[in-house]
């Protein structure tokens, strides 16, 4: 059974500082952003997630800076084990929403051989920077994130009972977003939240590349007990607060981008032509794939059902995508685009661009394939919300 822990966390002892030492997951900032957090403020969590660069760190240097930020008190550890519960307020389409999450160590154990499942594949280069970095740092920054799926959860009323306390620390960002943690050190409290989280599945929703390395940590260092668990924030993809989003592509062709194609992909279902109106196709319903390129407008391919012997992941619009792609055109180069804007300015720059639009994937279908061991294609999904980095982190002891 997937197994959940309270610990002591490490934070700022400057709360009221926050809004400047905060930041976004390491994998989401780019060389602005970095550049950015890095003058914003000396204490600025990027400097340890991070370093001063994207491309190029030193682990010696982060190692030193952190042991001196909590020689100096930048950084406490709070005396008593606890569960933190966290809670970020934030907009989405513009629509508010809340989502709630708690903060404790995890058990590890290797994929799927218990109750904690990938979602996705992972890449070497990432694993092997994250390990460096905690094996010089020996702590967790920042926490993965690991999801369930719960229809009516007990743990919505711990939430919920404290909607009405002051918060442990808080912090406003720009953009509007609200982060608020609780630290919850009582023995019968602690407890309860393990009964209730005990014998879940978890799949990883955030942090494949930082739990391959904690594991591989594991390895190198089994007599050091904390060597064990990772630090994650634990959370249910059923709330109104969660939202999983897909990641759209762009496609560079070989040349450029003509009615043949729309005609070609018609041999795979059917086409509905949408003219010149990318935005009409940027949200595709399930069976169906939006595609717009500069000379042909903008079209939906919707594609015929597949039968229930099926497997969940053969259904997925995105692995059809990728099948289907290689047999009408010849690809030089493909981005990702979280945002579908991003994907139709690219094809409006060039003839030879085409840009595709998939439909979210719903967490039940994530949760059958995950917990059925298969994972998802690479650049499949986009969790929303994304926890600040900084509130807490966590010493490996």
């Amino acid at each position: 059974m997937a197994r959940v822990m309270p610990f002591g966390g490490v934070r700022y002892a400057a709360v009221r500082d926050l809004p400047a030492l905060l930041a976004p997951p390491y994998d989401v900032i780019n060389d602005r952003e970095l550049a950015r957090l890095n003058r914003q403020a000396p204490h600025n969590i990027t400097h340890l997630t991070l370093g001063s660069s994207l491309r190029k760190r030193s682990y010696m240097e982060i190692s030193r800076r952190f042991s001196k930020w909590l020689d100096e008190g930048v950084m406490v550890q709070d005396p008593r084990r606890a569960f933190y519960a966290y809670c970020q307020d934030y907009r989405f389409d513009g629509h508010p929403l809340r989502f709630w999450g708690l903060l404790g160590l995890l058990k590890l154990e290797p994929f799927g051989a218990g109750n904690i499942y990938p979602h996705e594949a992972v890449l070497p280069e990432p694993v092997e920077d994250r390990m460096r970095i905690m094996e010089h740092a020996r702590a967790n920054l920042e926490p993965i994130m690991t999801l369930y799926r719960q229809i009516s959860d007990p743990m919505d009323m711990l939430f919920e009972s404290l909607e009405g306390l002051p918060p442990f620390m808080e912090a406003a960002l720009p953009g509007g977003n609200r982060h608020r943690v609780w630290r919850l050190p009582l023995t019968q409290t602690c407890a309860r939240i393990q009964r209730n989280l005990r014998g879940l599945k978890l799949f990883v929703a955030d942090g494949h590349h930082r739990y391959h390395a904690a594991w591989m940590f594991r390895q190198r260092h089994r007599r050091l007990s904390g060597a064990g668990w990772i630090l994650s924030l634990v959370a249910n993809t059923e709330q109104t607060g969660m939202r999983i989003n897909p990641i759209h592509r762009y496609f560079t062709c070989a040349q450029p981008v003509t009615s043949d194609l729309p005609r070609s992909l018609a041999t795979f279902g059917r086409i509905e032509r949408l003219g010149g109106r990318a935005r009409a196709v940027m949200k595709p319903g399930r069976n169906a794939i939006g595609f717009y390129a500069r000379g042909t407008g903008a079209w939906l391919l919707h594609l015929p059902p597949l039968p229930e012997r099926m497997k969940p992941r053969e259904t997925l619009e995105v692995v059809r995508l990728h099948e289907l792609i290689p047999q009408v055109t010849r690809v030089a180069d493909v981005k990702f685009p979280k945002d579908p804007e991003e994907a139709a300015a690219a094809a409006r720059r060039s003839p030879s661009v085409l840009a595709v639009f998939l439909p979210p994937i719903s967490s039940h279908l994530i949760t059958s394939i995950a917990f059925g061991g298969e994972t998802l294609p690479q650049k499949s999904t986009f969790f929303l919300p994304k926890p600040a980095s900084g509130l807490v982190l966590r010493l490996i002891e």
